[in-house]
């Protein structure tokens, strides 16, 4: 029965995952037709705004002309029949131009609402696809979580709960940098590629213009290139591989007091070494979280980090002099706590102790001591 079981649920994943695809190519898809029509939309605005003025140039024409056949009208004597003529002609002209522009205006503008409204209509599916991507990954994750505890029936009930919220703190994280890159360096890529094809145009028709417009993108190439780094650095600490764990947490500090605006304390007892890479990333990621945490429920202004290294042990210390909160009806209820249940099975995941003292009004000690497994001491 298990057996039986297990294969539904493998012919539903690859169901699941198949389908995972279509829809990202679908979000795909919909993201080059949105680039193209937003394109299409800019030139397209800087047309509408040379055929407005050409109508308004054609219009004060068109008056003058009526204003100068009607005094040619009047006057018999001082206009002869062929100036007549002449005149009349050039009204006429000048009126069908008129006609003729106010008519591509009218175009132009229809052209641009359809743009307008395809463009909500792609944001729309975009956002869609997205938000059925994450679901569809939330599914798939839960449905590999069942094959692996399908014969573990000993607090099936609280590890599914658990391994559930743990799965939904990582879809929400997925989001999260996915938002702050198409937000960030992905709008910012496809403006950059805009402008320099307005700029690739204006190295012909003006060459001063065109200089500026780069020298205007080498600063927004610096700014974006500077938050990719930032996402990387988020994502995985180029300086936690090369440096270690200290020089790691020392930028991450820097960038959280820059952030938030909290003072961070940080103090390093014992003599600083290198542990294994998981442990590592193990102990700055508790830290990250707990940091997280800080700025977003204590409000403390200051906060302070100790990171004590022995023989034997690496232990880790946050505390914040904030509000506090009630611990064993976090730990026990999590609700939207699950980050501080993620924190204590990562802890325990390397045989380590995990512990949280939160009197209330007096602020929290967050304390994650690992077993250290050193690589090397540094000299």
């Amino acid at each position: 029965m298990t057996d039986r079981l297990g294969n539904i649920i493998s012919k539903t994943l690859l169901a699941i995952e198949t389908g995972k695809e279509e829809i990202f190519h679908i979000a795909e898809t919909s993201r080059t037709e949105t680039q193209r029509l937003t394109q299409e939309l800019s030139h397209l605005r800087v047309e509408i705004s040379e055929t407005i003025k050409k109508v308004d140039q054609l219009q004060k024409e068109d008056r003058k002309m009526r204003q100068h056949l009607m005094e040619v009208s009047r006057d018999y004597t001082k206009y002869n029949e062929k100036i007549m003529i002449e005149t009349y002609a050039k009204a006429k002209d000048t009126q069908v131009q008129l006609q003729l522009a106010e008519a591509k205006e009218s175009q132009l503008r229809t052209r641009r609402n359809e743009i307008e409204r395809s463009l909500r209509r792609m944001m729309d599916t975009i956002e869609r696809a997205e938000n059925l991507i994450s679901q569809v990954t939330l599914a798939i994750n839960l449905l590999h979580s069942g094959i692996s505890e399908m014969t573990q029936d000993q607090n099936f009930e609280k590890r599914q709960e658990i391994a559930l919220r743990i799965s939904m703190a990582q879809e929400e994280e997925r989001r999260r940098v996915a938002r702050e890159i198409h937000d960030g360096p992905a709008q910012n890529l496809a403006n950059i590629v805009l402008r320099l094809e307005i700029a690739e145009k204006l190295l012909e028709l003006d060459p001063k213009q065109a200089k500026n417009e780069l020298q205007d993108l080498k600063v927004l190439v610096r700014a974006n290139l500077q938050d990719i780094r930032r996402i990387i650095f988020d994502l995985r600490p180029m300086a936690l591989d090369d440096l270690g764990i200290v020089p790691a947490l020392r930028r991450f500090m820097d960038n959280f007091q820059a952030t938030y605006n909290i003072q961070c304390e940080f103090q390093i007892t014992g003599r600083e070494k290198r542990l294994l890479p998981a442990m590592e990333v193990a102990v700055f990621r508790l830290i990250q979280e707990a940091m997280t945490n800080v700025a977003k429920h204590a409000h403390s202004e200051h906060v302070k980090i100790e990171l004590i290294f022995k023989d034997d042990i690496t232990l880790a210390r946050i505390i914040d002099f904030g509000q506090g909160f009630n611990v064993d009806q976090a730990l026990d209820n999590p609700g939207d706590h699950f980050g501080l249940i993620g924190m204590k099975e990562r802890v325990e995941m390397f045989s380590g102790q995990f512990s949280i003292i939160s009197p209330s009004g007096v602020g929290t000690t967050v304390e994650m001591t690992i077993p250290s497994k050193k690589e090397e001491d540094i000299e």
